[in-house]
């Protein structure tokens, strides 16, 4: 994994500063506040964010379950943040690929919570897994798989 401490000034193994980043991500992508994710913890390399239930996220009323678009929008954010810690400095990254495998149906009425880690780097792209479950770890809703393209780009903090 690439060494993530100490570039352009910002050291990301640092619980606080990688908190602060993942604060100033949620505040700055309009969509993720939209959609109400909450940063749970960003303090190791699998962070975890939460998406708690609301009634415009449901898919099937009949049964009682959730949009899955609603699940894959948040694992992309997830994901997503996960890069962005793992890489060094503060570069941009877009979403190149993302495979969503569906387990079982997400309940209405609870959170879906997302854990995520970026397993590798190279000098153009980042990987991604990520685990969706509603507060039962071992039985997933879903599974994730991204690969983001990293643009050399900076953003400022």
């Amino acid at each position: 994994m690439t060494d993530t401490r100490a570039i352009d000034g910002i050291d990301k193994s640092e619980p606080e500063v990688r908190a602060e980043i993942a604060r100033r991500f949620h505040d700055r992508i309009p969509h993720i506040a939209a959609l109400g994710l909450e940063i749970v913890d960003v303090s190791g390399p699998t962070i975890v964010v939460e998406l708690p239930f609301r009634e415009d996220f449901v898919g099937d009323p009949m049964a009682g379950l959730w949009h899955t678009a609603v699940g894959t929008s948040a694992a992309d954010s997830a994901c997503g943040l996960a890069v962005f810690l793992a890489l060094p400095g503060l570069e941009t990254v877009a979403t190149l690929d993302l495979r969503m495998d569906y387990l079982r149906p997400a309940r209405a009425g609870q959170s879906l919570v997302v854990e995520a880690e970026c397993h590798h780097i190279t000098r153009c792209v980042a990987f991604v897994r990520a685990t969706l479950h509603q507060n039962t770890p071992d039985r997933p809703t879903a599974l994730c798989h991204a690969a983001f393209m990293r643009t050399g780009r900076s953003v400022r903090p």
